[in-house]
């Protein structure tokens, strides 16, 4: 298993070097301009006393701290983006290479398809963590010639742990949608289609009463930024989206095991194989 730990790693190093160079100047930029907004708090409370829907909508009263600033300017959006990301590393775990026509070599060696799956899972679960400590070490590092932007560096870690659980989620269910889907594409495209509409109902239930009851079933709603850094993780969230995501590796697990490796391009519809999983249980 270390192996294919060791060869997705590799294989992924052109990911991890061009997206953990965005995210850490899109960090080091956010964590720049918080000086700027320090030093104009008489206009940001114009804004909120104008605005005043404006401001609710995108939290400005809280942005004179530092992390309200990275509450609203950072960890408001970079969910999305990351969110995509893991959404298209889930689809591609074993999908990729099967449309390639590949999958059906590399489990002619030596291999099971269990220590090829869990091993290209531990690495791709790797890849999102260095991505967040990128970025979490990105906004450490503005913190050196910042006059005004501190946060302890245990505290700032805590909304990234809490955002590890959520991106697994989104990886896990983009994996399940490879599982039963005709291609990896279309598993990505439903994923991001899920990331976008969480990420804009959370954005906008605050505002839109009808949207606060499906917000609950957006895993971005449960993002904890603030509230981490004042009162610690909420145990009883990180444990549940934990369970979920293992749930949905588990479950993605045993359809890679019960399925007919295709030698090459998109394949059909198999939803039909959960039901023969819960059949057999």
């Amino acid at each position: 298993m270390l192996t294919i730990i060791q060869y997705t790693l590799r294989r992924s190093r052109g990911a991890i070097i061009g997206w953990g160079i965005g995210l850490a100047v899109l960090a080091i930029m956010m964590g720049s301009l918080f000086d700027m907004v320090a030093s104009s708090g008489d206009l940001m409370l114009a804004y909120v006393e104008a605005l005043p829907e404006f401001a609710e909508l995108f939290n400005m009263s809280a942005m004179s701290s530092p992390i309200g600033w990275l509450d609203v300017e950072y960890f408001s959006f970079v969910p999305l983006i990351i969110g995509l990301f893991a959404g298209g590393v889930g689809a591609s775990l074993v999908a990729r290479d099967e449309e390639a026509g590949t999958l059906d070599l590399i489990l002619a060696h030596p291999i099971s398809r269990s220590t090829l799956f869990w091993g290209r899972l531990i690495a791709n679960t790797i890849i999102i963590e260095i991505l967040l400590i990128i970025s979490w070490a990105s906004l450490l590092m503005t913190m050196t010639w910042s006059e005004n932007f501190t946060i302890p560096a245990w505290d700032l870690i805590l909304p990234f742990i809490s955002l590890f659980n959520i991106l697994m989620v989104f990886m896990t269910i983009s994996l399940l949608f490879s599982m039963i889907l005709p291609g990896r594409g279309m598993a990505s495209m439903v994923t991001g289609m899920l990331v976008v509409a969480g990420f804009f109902i959370t954005l906008l239930s605050g505002l839109v009463e009808e949207l606060e009851r499906a917000a609950d079933f957006s895993p971005l709603t449960y993002l904890e930024t603030t509230s981490a850094i004042d009162n610690g993780l909420n145990m009883t969230w990180f444990s549940v989206f934990t369970a979920i995501y293992l749930f949905l590796a588990i479950l993605s697990w045993q359809l890679f095991l019960r399925r007919d490796i295709r030698v090459g391009g998109e394949g059909s519809w198999r939803i039909q194989d959960i039901k023969k999983i819960f059949i057999k249980a």
